[in-house]
């Protein structure tokens, strides 16, 4: 089963050790078979709030197994990971993705990255997640990742907190989804009261 490491950072620092980190953390994950999706700022928030320091990263792996090698990898752990100490607060973690990994993305690809803190109404999400998983391949939209972590390996997450990882083949694609009448008027109220939001777009990572 496909997995991806999904990073929620929170930057301190912009400029010196986190550009060596990244320049050295690209190669190492690709010698362990991982692959960067996105990473950085939004291209295009639709809903909540993205924090100005506020950084994702998400990177694609054959299996959880091959997350943990790297992660825990004296490559990792010893030579690449203290070049970001003190540059930011991070929560970071392993989720279990649905089908194969995804083949290497078009520069054109876009990535719907959602951020649910649920609150209750159980009968209304699930309404919803029926609905909404019918809609979104009418769209050329792929389900990559949906639920909560299935290892956290840095920081935390909240017990409530879900993820949607979504790829959509180009920014069109993703937004003609969105602001559609049968997203906006007949699927998205479902999810009222269910709990709060944070849906951006990300364009592939060009690495």
């Amino acid at each position: 089963m496909s997995a991806y490491l999904i990073a929620n950072n929170h930057l301190t620092e912009f400029e010196g050790k986190i550009s060596d980190y990244r320049a050295k953390v690209t190669q190492t994950a690709v010698s362990f078979g991982g692959r960067y999706l996105a990473r950085g700022i939004p291209a295009k928030i639709l809903e909540g709030q993205w924090l100005a320091r506020q950084r994702n990263v998400v990177s694609a792996w054959p299996d959880s197994s091959a997350i943990e090698k790297f992660w825990f990898s004296d490559a990792y752990q010893k030579e690449i990971r203290p070049n970001r100490v003190g540059t930011s607060v991070n929560d970071i973690a392993i989720f279990n993705g649905e089908g194969e990994p995804p083949s290497p993305p078009a520069h054109e690809e876009v990535y719907m990255l959602v951020l649910a803190q649920l609150a209750g109404a159980p009968d209304r999400g699930s309404a919803y997640a029926k609905a909404v998983a019918a809609l979104v391949p009418q769209y050329d939209g792929k389900y990559l990742v949906r639920g909560g972590p299935a290892k956290v390996v840095e920081g935390e997450w909240l017990s409530r907190l879900r993820v949607v990882l979504t790829a959509f083949p180009s920014m069109q694609a993703a937004t003609d989804f969105w602001y559609s009448d049968a997203y906006q008027k007949d699927t998205k109220p479902l999810r009222d009261g269910t709990g709060l939001y944070d849906v951006a777009l990300f364009t592939a990572d060009k690495a």
